[in-house]
Order: structure tokens, then C-alpha cells, then sequence
């Protein structure tokens, strides 16, 4: 992985075989990045992707294949857990798949943007059966 420091932010370039998910999240812990925003596009093989249930606050989870997807979208955030981000990516057919990553693991290079902001703590939310961001200070 390497990484550029900008202005407002840092750049990440994630190589083949790099795990999104803890690469990220461990990047940001030895950068003290307690909050930030997180985009990225790239290419992805071994995805896991997950649907959550509100009604029987279950999750639904999909494998995805050895074979490379695109990552045409990636959103997220940086939190006092680490990484959330949801995705879309296609396969060779053109089809397209999304929700919220578990894991995948970069097949050619992954390009992603961290935007820092103020510490993003997390709270339960009984309602739903999660934890979602405290917007407390």
C-alpha cells in the first residue's frame, strides 16, 4: 500500500492481493484517523458483500468469486471501529452487485480518497438492532 498526504486529505493506493477492509482500517489506526469519509473505485476478486434486514435484524451475506469485479463504487466511512463502506461492483457481464463489504481483496489496484474529520464514535440504535455514528461530541 502506499499513500500521498494532500491538502485536505490522503490518497491510497492499494496493490494486488491487499485485504480492503483491515488495510484500510489499520492504515488509518497508525495514522491516528479517527474519523474520515472514504471513496474508492478499482478492481476486487473474493468479495463478500452483505444485506441487513431492519424487520428480523438479520444479515443476508453473498460470496463472490475468484473472478476480478470492478469496484465501480465505494463509500464509507472511517470510525472508532474502523471501516464501514458500501460498494457496487460488476462482473465480465456487466452485471452489478452491491451493499455493505464484509471483505475483498484488490485483484489489479484499488484508488481511495480518506477525508479526515472529527472523531466518529459509535452508538447502539435499538430500533434497527445496530450501532450507527454518534454525532456527539
Amino acid at each position: 500500500m502506499q499513500s500521498r498526504k494532500e491538502k485536505t486529505g490522503y490518497w491510497l493506493m492499494l496493490g494486488k492481493g491487499d485485504d480492503v477492509v483491515p488495510s484500510i482500517s489499520e492504515w488509518a489506526r497508525k495514522n491516528r484517523i479517527k474519523g474520515a469519509q472514504v471513496w474508492g473505485v478499482g478492481a476486487v476478486t473474493d468479495a463478500k458483500l452483505a444485506c441487513y434486514y431492519p424487520r428480523s435484524k438479520k444479515w443476508k451475506t453473498m460470496p463472490f468469486s475468484s473472478e476480478s469485479y470492478e469496484l465501480l463504487s465505494f463509500m464509507g466511512n472511517i470510525n472508532e471501529d474502523g471501516l464501514h463502506a458500501h460498494v457496487c461492483i460488476s462482473d465480465s457481464g456487466f452485471r452489478v452487485f452491491g451493499g455493505h463489504l464484509i471483505s475483498a481483496k484488490i485483484s489489479v489496484f484499488g484508488e481511495f480518497f480518506i477525508l479526515p474529520t472529527s472523531k466518529l464514535g459509535k452508538k447502539s440504535v435499538p430500533s434497527v438492532g445496530l450501532r450507527g455514528i454518534s454525532l456527539e461530541k
